[in-house]
């Protein structure tokens, strides 16, 4: 059964699901007027019943109680991520009798909300130095996202023996209450670090402070909590561990389960180019200001004043929302004089294709978590240039090159020296291949989660989860990464780590 958080009702399934998948349940976070909209199961007379189940005196004295706690856990300072659980748990519980819409939109639920955040607001900015109050329409616009997110505790999961969360986010909720209730284990994955990019996503945002530090104390609170319930934690890469452990997670259920390509649909292409065709560098993947594409525009500028015939080609689109950061990728290449210099290439219908025709292929994120594009590249036995950041390192370790994030010069240089060394690059893509096939293939991927499933799932029927945590290598903090300080401040890097 998949549960899938989606943005609105009219989403349609992009893939076909496979046959063992039994049930497919959408939750839209919006688009929707009523929680309502999606029980159809229930009758007129029932979603009246519904209705007429949350008067004043019962929202007072069974649902503020909870909801009061919520709210201080939310702008506290001191992660108390078991609590915050449990008061999920009661608050989904009431949903199970009693009608959201009617609740969450009542006088008694808006005159909490507003005396706690207030009260929280101005204990955290007289903690940060924000001298700036909070606005009655600050408070209506954290109220409206609220309203939306708690919409996941008033989905039914049926009895399972293993909940898996794609995300330390909403997502994870289900497996948070399910821990709870059911003899049901919590397999959580983290491909990137949630928080890092919700973080990051609030310092380029607009919104006034009340709102940056409203939605990050929610990103932290819901990530500690899914931390603390879940039963393993599979990060995407080692790098994961880091934001993990310094975020409450315990060391003893971390296992990393790289992620992995199909072999058989990335295969290298000998000889691809014929003799004299101009060096060719290539990037795919979503044209997004994580990707820092502006970064990588500007080493295309640098390498071509020393090899003026290298080809750029990016492939790509930007999806809905994004489109601005396309525009602005092209403004910058024109003023430039990159125009014939770096092709945006579109969609490619065969990422293979796309890794095969580059001499190599570039990274230049400022955030990843174990990228695909890497890996793919990889197996396609091309050398990468990619920027030290998530698992990046970890993959192109002793087989690429690696280069720091937001500086177009070093990845220049990086370009250049394998433009100018054939033979290196050549070397550099036959390790990169012989190692992807080794250790990220979607079959190794594919058992490691078989095992972790079956696993936990015997450990939730006996209660043994402690002997099944793992042992692992000690990972230290580095110095950009001890920004972080989640435990004292409650927007601990909404204005820093940007630089990290």
């Amino acid at each position: 059964m998949i549960v899938s958080l989606v943005a609105d009702p009219s989403a349609t399934p992009v893939y076909e699901l496979p046959a063992n998948v039994a049930m497919l349940i959408p939750v839209p976070l919006w688009g929707t007027e009523e929680v309502l909209e999606l029980q159809r199961g229930l009758s007129l007379r029932q979603v009246l019943q519904r209705k007429r189940s949350a008067p004043a005196d019962v929202i007072c004295s069974q649902f503020l109680p909870s909801f009061r706690i919520f709210l201080r856990l939310l702008w506290g300072t001191i992660p108390e991520p078991e609590l915050l659980g449990q008061i999920l748990l009661a608050m989904a519980a009431y949903f199970e009798q009693h009608d959201y819409d009617a609740t969450m939109r009542s006088q008694p639920v808006w005159d909490c909300f507003l005396e706690e955040s207030t009260r929280g607001y101005q204990q955290t900015g007289t903690t940060l130095g924000v001298d700036r109050p909070a606005t009655l329409l600050d408070a209506t616009d954290a109220m409206r996202l609220l309203y939306r997110w708690l919409t996941i505790l008033t989905v039914s999961i049926p009895p399972v023996d293993v909940v898996h969360a794609a995300a330390a986010g909403l997502c994870s909720v289900p497996g948070i209450l399910a821990s709870q209730t059911q003899r049901t284990a919590f397999l959580l994955t983290e491909h990137g670090v949630y928080l890092r990019e919700r973080l990051l996503a609030l310092t380029r945002a607009e919104g006034s402070w009340f709102d940056q530090l409203f939605q990050a104390r929610f990103a932290q609170c819901i990530t500690e909590a899914s931390y603390f319930y879940a039963d393993q934690i599979a990060p995407g890469s080692n790098y994961n561990h880091r934001w993990e452990l310094y975020n409450g997670a315990q060391r003893g259920r971390i296992k990393t389960i790289y992620n992995g390509p199909d072999p058989r649909k990335f295969t290298p292409v000998v000889n691809h180019k014929p003799a004299g065709a101009a060096p060719t560098i290539v990037w795919l993947g979503r044209i997004d200001p994580l990707k820092d594409l502006e970064t990588l525009i500007r080493a295309a500028a640098m390498v071509h004043q020393e090899m003026s015939e290298v080809r750029f080609v990016l492939y790509g689109k930007a999806p809905k929302g994004n489109e601005w950061y396309y525009e602005k990728c092209r403004a910058l290449r024109d003023e430039l004089g990159l125009q014939e210099t770096l092709i945006f290439g579109g969609f490619a219908a065969s990422a293979e294709a796309a890794y095969n025709e580059g001499d190599f292929v570039v990274l230049s994120s400022i955030s990843e978590g174990f990228p695909y594009s890497v890996v793919e590249a990889m197996m396609c036995g091309r050398t990468v240039v990619g920027t030290d950041v998530g698992g990046v390192s970890e993959a192109l370790e002793g087989c690429g090159l690696v280069v720091e994030p937001r500086n177009p010069a070093e990845m220049a240089a990086a370009c250049l020296r394998l433009l100018r060394d054939p033979e290196l690059t050549r070397k550099l893509g036959h390790q990169a291949r012989e190692k992807a096939l080794a250790q990220f293939s979607l079959q190794q991927c594919n058992a490691a989660y078989l095992a972790s499933y079956q696993r936990l799932a015997t450990a939730a029927r006996s209660h043994s989860f402690q002997s099944h945590e793992f042992a692992q290598q000690e990972v230290p903090l580095q110095k950009s990464e001890s920004l972080a300080t989640p435990h004292t401040s409650p927007a601990f890097a909404v204005r820093e780590l940007v630089n990290e």
